[in-house]
């Protein structure tokens, strides 16, 4: 009967505490990898929704600004569980902005009709306040980041201060140039 070589260059093959070592490695190596995709895919998909946050509130922020430059009058409305309603007297329209959750609806009506709306959603929680400072005849948009932490204060994101009637005053020339 022939002997087993005991030396690794005759023998063919692995043991099997060589296979197993080798598993282990592999497998804790693929698990480390699995998971550091995963988190760069949570990272990416965070990093597109507070790029789209940014893009909504550019655009909110523009065509807000603009109708409340060109406004007449403006009426804030603070409902409590409804959100807040903003009516403005636009060139013989009403635009109303709706404020619910995330989520900020522009109506604009003339004669009966609706003539066109937009909605300006957020991806990532966020609060939206409108408050009217009388001192100033101006507006303030405050919108906040929503934190898990009941205990810390809610984080400012964005602020925007407008002006009512601001451009509407120029043309009419109650405001120098």
């Amino acid at each position: 009967m022939k002997s087993l070589p005991r030396t690794r260059a005759a023998r063919r093959g692995f043991t099997l505490r060589e296979l197993t070592v080798a598993i282990a490695i592999g497998s804790s190596v693929m698990m480390v990898a699995v998971g550091l995709v995963h988190h760069a895919f949570d990272w990416s998909t965070l990093a597109r929704h507070r790029r789209l946050d940014d893009q909504t509130f550019f655009h909110l922020s523009r065509q807000l600004r603009d109708d409340l430059h060109l406004a007449n009058q403006a009426d804030l409305d603070s409902g409590d569980t409804s959100g807040q309603s903003l009516r403005l007297a636009v060139n013989g329209n009403e635009v109303i902005y709706t404020i619910t959750g995330v989520t900020v609806t522009r109506t604009e009506r003339g004669e009966d009709a609706v003539v066109r709306n937009e909605v300006y959603r957020f991806k990532r929680p966020r609060t939206l306040k409108l408050t009217r400072l009388e001192a100033d005849n101006q507006l303030q948009l405050d919108v906040k980041s929503i934190t898990p932490f009941a205990e810390s204060e809610v984080p400012l994101w964005r602020s925007l201060r407008m002006s009512i009637g601001l451009r509407l005053r120029h043309q009419n020339g109650d405001i120098a140039s």
